[in-house]
This record gives C-alpha cells, sequence and structure tokens, in this order.
C-alpha cells in the first residue's frame, strides 16, 4: 500500500515504537487505564472520563493521547489530577491554549492540553509528569441517546481507527521534532494528529478500561443488553446499572448498550432550561405514521461497497451478507446496481439491471469474487455513484454505502456529497466493523438526506436488513417546518432545515430563546399519499431545567456552522463557531482546555521523553490488510517497528503506520463526457501578504504559478493562513473580503498552498490577499 519513498521518509521520521529496558524486555506505557463514569436520564447522558497517566521513565515526561468520543458529544470539562490537587481546566481559543501548554511545558509546569481534531477524534497532551508519577485527566461530555420507537442505545467508542490518507506527502520542516509533523499530506494536512501509532497483533499496552453506566429513564427499562462486550446488570428501582464484565476490558471495540423503555413510543419529551443567557429547550418527537404498500415509490438503488484493505476479513464477509440480504430484499419493481472501491472502483452493471432471479443470481456470483485490498479512495467511489445516469421521472435514487470510514479526508468526501448529490436522491451510510468512524457515516447520512446504521462484523444482519427496508420503503415525512407561537421572540432552532423522517425515526431539536417567554412549538409535515402532519408542543421556560441542555443547544449550533463548512473554512464562520463555544464552555476545533500547574516542577533545563500512547487495533481489522505482508510478518514476530526510541530535540519519536496513498495513486478525475474546448488558463497574483519578507512571497508567488483554473474566473481571494514553526496549520477563507467565490479554485490554490513552507520564525497568522486574472 506504500512506495518505497513513503516507507523511507516515515522511517526516518520517526523512531521505534516500543521503549525497551536494559535487558531487551518491553516497557510500560505511559497510559494505565480509563475509566468511564455515565448517567442516563431519560433521553440525555451524562458522561465522565478518567484517563490515568504515569511515568515508568526516570526524565520527566510528556504524554499524548488520541482517542475517539461520540460525535455529538458536547465536551465543556476537563481538569487534571495531581496527588490531592485539582487543576481545572479552561477553555481558550485553541491557539491560546497551545501557546499556554508549551510555555508551560518549557517551564517545567505541568500541564494538560484537549483538542479536538474532528467531531470524533481528539488529543490529550499532559507535559511534565514526574519520574514515578501518576496523574488523572478527567474529561465531561453530555450527549443525546440515539432512539428508534422504545428502543435507546448508548454508545461510547473506545479507540480510532487507522485512517487511509490520501495526498502527496507534505515534507517534516526541521522544527518539527517529538511526532509533530509526521505524514501530513495536501489532502489531509493534519494526518499526523489523527493517526496514533498502532499496536501490533498479540502485543498489548497494558492499557484497559472500566465502564458502569447508571440508567434512570423514569419508567421500567427490559431487554439491556450489549452486541459488543459482556456487561453485568443490577437493578434498583427503576435505576439500572452496567457494569463492563472483567474479561472484556481491553479498548478496542465501541461499546453499544441497548436497552428498552415501557410506554408511549411516539409520545413527544420536552426539556427545557434557563439562565442569563436565555431559555433554551430539547424537542424529542417521533411522529406515529402509517403506510400502505401501494404508496411505495420505485426505486433504484446502487450500492457503493468498501473493499479496501481495512475491510479484509470478517468486515468484507459480513458487507457481503448484508449486500445479499438487500438485493434479495428490493422491492419487484426496483432496479439496482453494485460499485465496488478501493483504490480504484468496478461496477456490476453500468447501468441498473431489473430486478429478477437471473440479476440477483448474476449480483451473487460478483459479490462472492470480491476481495479486500489497497486504499480507501472513497471519494472516488462517490464520484462514480453521483456520475451514474439519472433515474427516469418517478423513480428515487438510493445511494446504499457500506464501509469501515478509516479516512483520514472525510471533510472532502463529505462536501463532494453535499454540493454534487441531485434533489431527490437519497444516502444511506451503513458502517461495518467494531470501531467505524461514526463521524463520516452520520454526516454523509445526513447531507445525504438519508439514514445510518453501524452494524458489527460479528452481529446478525437479518433485523439490519428489515430495518434498513422498513425506513426505505416507508414513506418520509417531508417539508417540515418549524414554527414558534407564542408573544415572545422567537427561537434559534437547529438544525435549521429540519431533515425529512423515516418511520420510527425521531425528530430532535434544540432551541434558545432570548427573552425566555413560554410558547408552544408547532411542527408541520406532509405525510404519506400527501396528508398533512400536524403538531403543537408547549414549551415551558418556569423552571431552571437541566443544564445540560443549554450545551446541547451550543453543540447543536456548532454541528450547524461547521456543517455549513465542509467544503472551506471561512472567517465569518470560524468567527461564529468560536464565539458560542467560548460562550458555553465547549470544546470545538477552533477552542481547546489547557490547565496548567501554578507551580514548577521539573527542571525547565533538564531531558525529557515524550511518547505518543499507542492505541489497539481495533477488533475484526486485519493488520495485514492494513500495513501490508511485510509488517504483518513482523507483527507475528513481535518484531519492533524501527530502531529502539531515542531522544530528538528533547522528544521520542513513536512511528505512525497509518495508510497514505503512494504518490502514484493519485485519484482518477470523476467520469465527465466534454466535447468542450478548455478555457484559457487564468493567472494569480499576490497583492499582500502581510507578516512576509519579498523572498517568501516570491516563494509563494512561484507556487500559485502551478495552479491550473480554467473556469474564466477572475477577482480578488483574501485567504489567512495559521502558521506554525513554517507550517500551514489552517487555511482559511475571508468570505466577506473575497470576491471569487467558485469553491474549485478555492480548493485548488488551497491544495497548492497547504504543502508550502514558510520561514521557520513565522509563528503566527498571515493574511494572503491574491487576484486572478483571466
Amino acid at each position: 500500500m506504500e512506495s518505497p519513498a513513503l516507507q523511507n521518509e516515515r522511517d526516518r521520521s520517526t523512531g521505534g515504537l516500543f521503549v525497551q529496558s536494559k535487558d531487551g524486555r518491553q516497557q510500560v506505557f505511559p497510559l494505565k487505564h480509563t475509566e468511564v463514569k455515565a448517567k442516563v436520564s431519560g433521553n440525555l447522558s451524562r458522561v465522565e472520563v478518567t484517563q490515568t497517566f504515569e511515568n515508568p521513565y526516570t526524565e520527566p515526561l510528556e504524554a499524548v493521547y488520541v482517542f475517539p468520543l461520540p460525535d455529538e458529544a458536547a465536551v465543556d470539562d476537563m481538569e487534571i489530577k495531581i496527588g490531592d490537587r485539582i487543576i481545572k481546566g479552561n477553555i481558550k481559543k485553541r491557539e491560546e491554549a497551545q501557546e499556554i501548554y508549551y510555555r508551560a511545558r518549557r517551564e517545567g509546569r505541568t500541564a494538560g492540553l484537549l483538542e479536538q481534531e474532528r467531531d470524533n477524534i481528539f488529543t490529550q497532551s499532559l507535559a511534565n509528569i514526574k519520574p514515578g508519577e501518576q496523574i488523572n485527566v478527567t474529561i465531561r461530555y453530555t450527549d443525546s441517546l440515539k432512539f428508534e420507537g422504545g428502543n435507546y442505545e448508548f454508545v461510547f467508542p473506545m479507540v480510532v481507527g487507522p485512517r487511509y490518507i490520501p495526498g502527496n506527502p507534505i515534507p517534516p520542516t526541521p522544527l518539527d521534532k517529538g511526532g509533530e509533523g509526521g505524514i501530513d499530506t495536501d489532502r489531509v494536512p493534519d494526518a499526523s494528529r489523527i493517526t496514533p501509532p498502532v499496536l501490533r497483533p498479540g502485543t498489548r499496552s497494558g492499557h484497559d478500561i472500566g465502564v458502569t453506566v447508571e440508567v434512570d429513564a423514569g419508567v421500567p427499562i427490559a431487554d439491556v443488553r450489549s452486541t459488543s462486550h459482556k456487561i453485568t446488570t443490577s437493578r434498583q428501582s427503576n435505576i439500572v446499572k452496567v457494569q463492563l464484565a472483567s474479561e472484556d476490558t481491553i479498548p478496542n471495540k465501541d461499546l453499544i448498550l441497548r436497552y428498552r423503555v415501557a410506554g408511549n413510543n411516539t409520545q413527544a419529551t420536552i426539556l427545557t432550561q434557563y439562565d442569563d443567557k436565555g431559555g433554551h429547550f430539547a424537542a424529542y418527537l417521533i411522529p406515529a405514521l402509517e403506510y400502505r404498500r401501494n404508496e411505495i415509490v420505485p426505486k433504484d438503488v446502487v450500492f457503493l461497497m468498501d473493499t479496501s484493505g481495512s475491510q479484509q476479513g470478517d468486515p468484507l464477509a459480513k458487507s457481503k451478507e448484508l449486500m445479499r440480504r438487500f438485493i434479495n430484499g428490493l422491492n419487484p419493481n426496483d432496479t439496482f446496481t453494485i460499485i465496488d472501491f478501493a483504490n480504484t472502483t468496478q461496477q456490476l452493471s453500468p447501468t441498473p439491471l431489473a430486478n429478477t432471479p437471473e440479476n440477483r443470481a448474476k449480483a451473487m456470483v460478483y459479490i462472492d469474487r470480491l476481495d479486500a485490498r489497497g486504499g480507501t479512495e472513497l471519494l472516488n467511489g462517490i464520484r462514480a455513484v453521483l456520475n451514474f445516469p439519472p433515474s427516469q421521472e418517478g423513480r428515487l435514487r438510493s445511494i446504499v454505502l457500506l464501509t469501515d470510514g478509516y479516512i483520514g479526508n472525510e471533510n472532502e468526501v463529505i462536501a463532494e456529497v453535499q454540493r454534487s448529490l441531485k434533489p431527490g436522491n437519497r444516502l444511506y451510510g451503513f458502517g461495518v466493523g467494531s470501531s467505524v468512524n461514526r463521524f463520516l457515516i452520520n454526516r454523509l447520512a445526513e447531507v445525504g438526506r438519508g439514514s445510518s446504521q453501524v452494524i458489527r462484523q460479528d452481529e446478525p444482519t437479518q433485523e439490519v436488513a428489515e430495518r434498513f427496508f422498513r425506513q426505505i420503503n416507508n414513506p418520509v415525512l417531508t417539508n417540515i417546518q418549524v414554527s414558534w407561537q407564542g408573544s415572545g421572540e422567537s427561537p434559534t432552532i437547529y438544525p435549521l432545515a429540519a431533515p425529512d423522517l423515516f418511520a420510527n425515526q425521531p425528530l430532535v431539536l434544540f432551541g434558545k430563546n432570548k427573552d425566555r417567554i413560554s410558547g408552544n412549538l408547532r411542527i408541520t409535515g406532509i405525510a404519506a399519499g400527501g396528508k398533512r402532519y400536524e403538531k403543537t408542543l408547549p414549551v415551558d421556560f418556569n423552571s431552571r431545567g437541566n443544564s445540560a441542555i443549554a450545551q446541547l443547544w451550543g453543540r447543536a449550533r456548532i454541528k450547524d456552522l461547521m456543517n455549513q463548512m465542509f467544503g472551506v473554512e471561512t472567517k465569518s464562520g470560524v468567527d461564529a463557531v468560536t464565539e458560542t463555544a467560548l460562550t458555553y464552555r465547549l470544546l470545538s476545533q477552533y477552542t481547546a482546555f489547557v490547565a496548567v500547574s501554578e507551580e514548577v516542577r521539573v527542571n525547565p533545563d533538564g531531558t525529557r521523553q515524550r511518547v505518543q500512547v499507542p492505541v489497539e487495533l481495533p477488533q475484526g481489522v486485519s493488520y495485514q490488510g492494513i500495513f501490508g505482508e511485510e509488517r504483518a510478518v513482523d507483527a507475528a514476530a513481535n518484531v519492533p517497528f524501527g530502531a529502539p526510541t531515542g531522544r530528538v530535540g528533547g522528544g521520542v519519536r513513536s512511528p505512525r503506520p497509518q495508510r497514505v496513498a503512494p504518490l502514484s495513486e493519485a485519484p482518477p478525475a470523476p467520469i465527465q463526457q466534454s466535447n468542450e474546448v478548455a478555457q484559457s488558463t487564468s493567472r494569480i497574483e499576490v497583492i499582500s501578504a502581510d507578516g512576509l519578507d519579498g523572498s517568501a512571497i516570491a516563494s509563494i508567488t512561484q507556487r500559485l504559478q502551478n495552479v491550473n483554473i480554467t473556469n474564466n474566473i477572475s477577482g480578488e481571494l483574501v485567504l489567512e493562513l495559521s502558521i506554525k514553526n513554517g507550517r500551514i496549520q489552517r487555511i482559511v477563507l475571508d468570505d466577506k473580503a473575497s470576491t471569487v467565490k467558485d469553491r474549485d479554485v478555492i480548493d485548488e490554490i488551497k491544495r497548492s498552498i497547504v504543502s508550502w513552507q514558510a520561514p521557520s520564525s513565522i509563528n503566527s497568522t498571515i493574511r494572503l490577499r491574491l487576484r486572478i486574472l483571466n
């Protein structure tokens, strides 16, 4: 999966994964234990995650740990505990929090820094742990439970799966050290921050996990079960306590806990809260909808199937099993085809096939022959589907994606669906595996106006397939409108555009009313057969209620704003997210929590170890499928990857065995047929670049000459480049100052600039003004 050039580059940029003692035995890693305590009340969960780090070395330690949390969690608290002392974390702008942390690290103070890399990937850094010392980091968040009818689901993810990283590598700068920099690419500039080192099969770091969940549904609950773990349960009145069994504590798979509640499944729930920021509410409603079989619209179904290396073994077998059920369960008037993707795409048929016994048999033979290898070039598969011939009038196009989602360029893929999915088409996402990328699966389904589900590689497929057909066949509640009835100010409600609903799927809304005057929430829509649906829910702000409701509104606003920036980050969007996150004390991609001890605890001038905490390979994922034959042989022999750990610039480098696309594996262009003659290429000039000298301006100007713009575009483009140690960390479009709005042009220019090496002395934000001339 990797070119020799990339292999050599990785080996040069990283040291050994394993720390060896003098007698040759493997030493323990700094993360010892994670303890999760969750309390579920009705539709909400409040979760406390405590990570215990210990320094096994004779020198001060900095530990860096990349880990997952639910993709819609409202993370609102972090603290570190040293002995009996608790140091509360403060929420800051991310760059400010980083600077506070780095300064504390230099000064010899113990410090913790919590950052968000993706909606579901986080980094915990802990600096200056004394030799032999143990420090606890506690993170707290609120989340809404997923539910369908009377079935509730609590999920706690435990490991970040190894991501496939497409694009051309960005060479590290001389100041990239101690794991900072790594193998980033022009398509995933932060790849090094989302790809922790992976333990080899048969190797343990000593890190284990404990989970306790207390469920108080307000009504009796039944059928408490986990499809992922062995659990123990106990009851006291209406409260059920669930714990992981002692033999199932390896953090290598998502915890999935499900239960049923008694009572009316269609009953609406309104939760409210008020404080000095205003009145907040959360509304949960499952419309009681019925349908008749003769109202089902015929569909053209395109199955998009991941056959990359990470699917090798059980995940591919499960996807094949699911595919067979899907095809055999289609309605008589439906059509179908299959597109499978890895580095390239293949297809069963270039046109939809009628749902006949002969074509179903043909599909079964095609499915049986599929194997897993290569990189997860999901964008290729998405583009192939989006360029598929359109459906005839009166038919729906349904895209069904099966993947583990192990990619680093999520935003690029989501933006393509958001921009190019044709009206009337729907995308349904199935995450297959023990630790899938739920952020990608969920967001693709949201922008694709479909639904998402996750199925483990060892989970029965019949119930999953039946639930899917209930959704895809049932008429949805469409054209949903939400309005406010009352004398006060109308609230701001998220999502701004309510999604279409499938049978038994809840409508979840979060609102904020500044004047806190009670009123009614009116929900209307169009149900099956054109029937009008209407529901009115009273919203009362007379009690202070649960403070978590305000956090969830803030998180919903941040999510809505971020959904508008999958294509390109804008200054107005970044500013709005940052302001919301600071106001509601929430972690985001632009804010971070930082906690610092007052006293100097280690010698500022002394040597230090820096360890990137390795993670388990997700259960059921093939190490060989991810990293290739040669490394799998080394793993089986327990051969360390690289030389023994050594200090480089005061830090310890850990290898990042991430999946990076070889230079020769450039993704093919989208399928297009055009007889048009290409237009003349535009020229790009640098008007100004605050903070750059003449030679740096000349360097970036030269790089921009390689950008090929053939869309007859002209105007000005203003970009803000956040630079650290000569590396571009983020590129934000000033959407108000820029006159160029074409996203393809902006993407091309960003791709060219992101790998540019600025002077190493620059650690600030540069405002770059460009003029595009025909």
